[in-house]
């Protein structure tokens, strides 16, 4: 598994930085994506914790725009949310989706098994 994610990071930088050369449209070729863990890293920070995230709640944090930032970055969710840190029922919309790829019973909150979950990356 570290050999596969290792392998993908070498080939997503190769590509990011051009030494590969790629195809025309006409050949479908899969390109790897980064790891989870590159991508949140580079594009989320808002929040590090696991406190629970639900609709109806108000945080002095920026917990939401975590959520948010993750689910863009993480997952294979269309379209893309608005990294607005609120929990507005797109939001929640989007959680319920990825819960139920990630296998977890889909309650629209983000505790402690969707925070991993979301910090691992679920692609479907």
């Amino acid at each position: 598994m570290a050999s596969q994610r290792r392998t993908l990071l070498l080939l997503t930088t190769l590509l990011l930085a051009g030494g590969i050369a790629t195809a025309g449209p006409s050949a479908a070729v899969p390109v790897p994506k980064p790891t989870a863990a590159a991508q949140s890293t580079a594009a989320c920070g808002y929040y590090s914790g696991t406190g629970q995230v639900q609709a109806g709640q108000t945080y002095p944090d920026r917990r939401v725009a975590e959520v948010q930032c993750l689910i863009d970055t993480n997952t294979s969710y269309q379209p893309p949310l608005p990294i607005d840190g609120i929990m507005g029922p797109q939001t929640v919309r989007a959680i319920y989706v990825v819960q139920q790829h990630a296998g977890i019973t889909p309650d629209g909150i983000v505790g402690a098994k969707t925070w991993a979950a979301l910090r691992a990356g679920v692609w479907w």
